[in-house]
């Protein structure tokens, strides 16, 4: 039978990361919570099984590192928070990887991405003239995979003012590695970031706080 594996845990300038892998069905999910009334009104709602799976192993993640069940909404600018505000946090999921990140104080942005060969067709659309230049013009996959989520997790710290990745957000040039920094700047309002990584075989990562 499937089985949920927590296979990393990253605790990160005070933040702490979970990323699970997510093998099981939404109903096989539904015997990991020993409460899922605490859901049943949102989770009624969803139709699909790949939703399901979604909501369900965001939620699991989350009690995993926070150890307590919590009720996620979202603010006027679609992001995730808790209804009680204890933390701040980011969710990201793609193909069976959920990732979570949470910290109590400061705002955090997180994605995860599986590999795809699509990007190689779509990196004009989020990657500036100059940046197609430092960054390879679009031969290097996992610098192409690297780019596009650190725009995903800048655009989860931003909101609406970096909707637009390829003229709002500017990454500088970097080599690509297991796991490393990246910098970049919010053009609107020259701000600097620095996004941390973390790459395998399966998953892209990137995280920030600010």
């Amino acid at each position: 039978m499937p089985t949920t594996n927590f296979k990393t845990e990253i605790s990160f300038t005070g933040a702490n990361i979970l990323v699970l892998e997510i093998d099981e069905s939404a109903d096989e999910l539904l015997t990991k919570f020993d409460q899922i009334e605490f859901y049943s009104d949102e989770y009624n709602k969803i139709s699909s099984e790949k939703r399901k799976r979604e909501f369900l192993g965001v939620r699991l993640a989350l009690k995993e590192l926070l150890g307590t069940n919590v009720m996620v909404s979202y603010d006027s600018n679609g992001k995730p928070c808790l209804q009680d505000n204890s933390y701040h946090i980011s969710i990201s999921h793609s193909g069976n990887w959920i990732a979570v990140i949470a910290h109590p104080t400061r705002v955090v942005g997180i994605d995860i991405e599986c590999p795809s060969d699509k990007i190689q067709k779509l990196y004009t659309r989020f990657l500036s003239e100059k940046e197609q230049e430092d960054l390879s013009q679009g031969k290097n996959l996992k610098q192409l995979q690297l780019a596009w989520s650190v725009k995903e997790a800048l655009y989860k710290i931003i909101g609406k003012e970096a909707v637009d990745f390829a003229k709002q957000l500017q990454i500088f040039p970097f080599e690509v590695k297991t796991e490393g920094e990246i910098n970049a700047k919010h053009v609107l309002t020259e701000k600097h970031y620095k996004l941390s990584y973390y790459q395998t075989d399966a998953y892209t990562l990137v995280y920030c706080l600010v």
